[in-house]
């Protein structure tokens, strides 16, 4: 990640998370075959003010193209 520091509020602890929705993290999958190898979504947040910087698949080689 290039951001070492928040656009919103200047501080930089930025830390990485996971999406969660219910009991499950979120998964990328292929937009053309939904029942291909999957990744999890992480993303970086400044844990100031709790913007989100960005959202990124974790392992994208393991989606089908």
């Amino acid at each position: 990640m290039k951001e070492k520091e928040c656009p919103k509020c200047h501080n930089s602890q930025i830390e990485k998370g996971m999406i969660r929705s219910g009991n499950a993290v979120v998964q990328m999958f292929s937009y053309n075959n939904a029942r291909s190898l999957s990744s999890p979504i992480s993303s970086y947040y400044c844990s100031n003010c709790g913007y989100v910087l960005g959202l990124y698949v974790e392992n994208p080689g393991n989606i089908e193209k």
